[in-house]
């Protein structure tokens, strides 16, 4: 059962050694990040998967490791067998400081995957474990201004304030609803992961926050998180009144 999740961004100058002078400018992005992973791990799961995407789906367990070499930085994390993309390698480094606290495993879903694909997946995914979290690594648009990677859009702040609201309210409909073929020409990259979120969340009711909303490079970066009334610890778990205090 799905009990937390968190929504995350994954450019690479989210690691301060690889913005460098320009590290300052992504600080309230690590912190909101930094609060969305422990509000995971205070949910006290069996289990923590990281989903990413990548140019196919896959399961990588445990065993894997994460560069940032490609991106300027001499900077390994993990020594397994299994290489990450660059989705899942920010996802690795997020948990760096959590690597030891509960079971985790790394999958990667294809950027091509339709969205009935990825609902089933994540409802596989939330049947991984009695207490799941999801840790889910998906940028917004790239085509938000005319300095952005693709350039300017005129549909990009829209299709991104969609997926913000819908973050916020922990609206699994909205995401599940997300086309292929507009996420596609509008550059986002997190579509299949939202969609594997939303449906490893169906026919809940998640209490949604969003922590962040910003794009500092002309890309749509997100922060969210998402609780549900079985997120809470096993002992001296808080009614739904109390949960609710959360999202305020």
């Amino acid at each position: 059962m799905l009990v937390a999740a968190g929504v995350l961004p994954h450019p690479p100058v989210l690691v301060p050694g690889v913005a460098g002078q320009r590290a300052a400018d992504l600080d309230g992005m690590r912190a909101n990040c930094d609060l969305a992973v422990t509000r995971l791990f205070d949910s006290d799961p069996d289990l923590v998967v990281v989903l990413g995407g990548d140019d196919r789906t896959a399961c990588h367990g445990s065993d894997v490791t994460g560069t940032l070499a490609p991106y300027g930085l001499d900077k390994t994390f993990g020594d397994g067998s299994a290489r990450l993309p660059l989705s899942l390698t920010i996802g690795r480094w997020l948990l760096e400081s959590h690597i030891d606290r509960a079971a985790r495993e790394f999958r990667s879903v294809a950027w091509n995957a339709t969205p009935t694909e990825c609902l089933r997946l994540g409802e596989r995914i939330a049947d991984r474990a009695a207490r799941v979290a999801l840790l889910v690594l998906g940028d917004g648009s790239a085509c938000r201004t005319e300095r952005s990677p693709g350039f300017l859009d005129p549909d990009a702040v829209t299709y991104d304030d969609h997926v913000a609201e819908a973050l916020r309210c922990g609206d699994t409909t909205a995401l599940a609803a997300l086309r292929p073929k507009t996420a596609e020409r509008l550059l986002v990259g997190g579509r299949p992961a939202w969609q594997v979120l939303a449906g490893a969340a169906s026919e809940r009711s998640p209490i949604g926050e969003l922590l962040d909303y910003s794009a500092p490079y002309g890309v749509g970066y997100f922060v969210a998180t998402w609780l549900f009334d079985s997120a809470f610890p096993r002992s001296g778990r808080p009614e739904r009144e109390q949960a609710e205090t959360l999202a305020e």
